[in-house]
């Protein structure tokens, strides 16, 4: 015998917060929906629903203030590429979000659910830990949002700290310093596109004028339990003139951080020398330009 299924369409950020502070139920949150057939049989025995996507401040919302960008965490990935802003300020975000999927994927998919999915293998998560992103979630408390960091959210594969009644309500990134800013993403998989990741890297920082790193920020995917900054790679890297030296130690220590397994997408032994060489080569890369 199925269960009824309530489904609740707040017209509004308030309306939302409302539900969740006068209500204990264990909700299910869509945003883009993309994963909702996929995983209907895991969450079948939830009977309340709410639908985000008539919430306008986190579905269409990408707005710029103080220094800082602020997008809904329902606004499709399509959205945040096409964005101007985005384009020129945070080219590296637009990367990561024009790989995931299909252009489908893209026009329904939402950041907001690739955190919340919690998944390793989430393309936009080292990109916001490298971006330093702060996530916000809601319900507010005293008209404030909690604030939480990428590593923070994160518990391990497909589970956060979030409560039954909390809900991701915005990704606010500060504007980064342009000039002599360098990024790389990467993305390895079975296939050129619509393909779960078997490892990404995202690559942020800034060179000196003399060409020395003044700061570099990395972080991987698919390659521990959690998204997390490299920090031990970073120090090696900072300060420093690259050359082939450099490179190879720095790749060598990156295999030292992080922890792969093996899964039907690919072996522990594979995911360990693929991420050192896909950051050799985007360290190599850096030396020739």
């Amino acid at each position: 015998m199925k269960n009824d299924v309530s489904v609740l369409r707040p017209k509004n950020i308030e309306e939302l917060d409302q539900i969740l502070l006068r209500n204990g139920a264990q909700w299910t949150f869509v945003a883009g929906g993309t994963d909702l057939l996929v995983r209907k049989q895991s969450w079948r025995q939830s009977t309340h629903i709410i639908d985000l996507t008539g919430v306008p401040e986190l579905h269409k919302r990408i707005e710029m203030d103080n220094g800082r960008v602020r997008i809904g965490a329902a606004v499709p990935y399509s959205a945040v590429v096409n964005h101007p802003f985005i384009k020129e300020h945070f080219p590296l975000l637009c990367e990561a979000c024009s790989q995931i999927g299909s252009i489908q994927i893209q026009n329904r998919g939402t950041i907001g659910g690739n955190i919340a999915n919690a998944s390793p293998a989430g393309d936009t998560l080292p990109v916001l830990a490298v971006l330093n992103a702060d996530i916000l979630i809601g319900p507010q408390k005293n008209g404030k949002f909690e604030l939480l960091k990428i590593n923070e959210i994160m518990k391990g594969p497909g589970q956060t700290v979030l409560q039954a009644n909390q809900y991701i309500a915005y990704i606010e990134i500060p504007v980064l310093e342009a000039k002599n800013q360098f990024w790389a993403f990467r993305k390895i998989g079975q296939r050129a596109a619509i393909a779960i990741s078997k490892l990404s890297l995202a690559v942020l920082g800034w060179f000196e004028e003399d060409r020395k790193i003044r700061e570099i920020r990395i972080a991987t995917g698919s390659v521990a339990p959690v998204i997390s900054r490299h920090e031990k790679t970073e120090k090696i890297l900072t300060g420093q003139f690259l050359n082939e030296e450099l490179i190879e130690q720095a790749a060598a220590t990156l295999k030292q951080e992080i922890d792969p397994i093996s899964d039907v997408r690919s072996t522990r032994p594979y995911r360990l020398e693929i991420t050192a060489n896909v950051l050799r080569d985007v360290l190599y890369e850096l030396l020739k330009a």
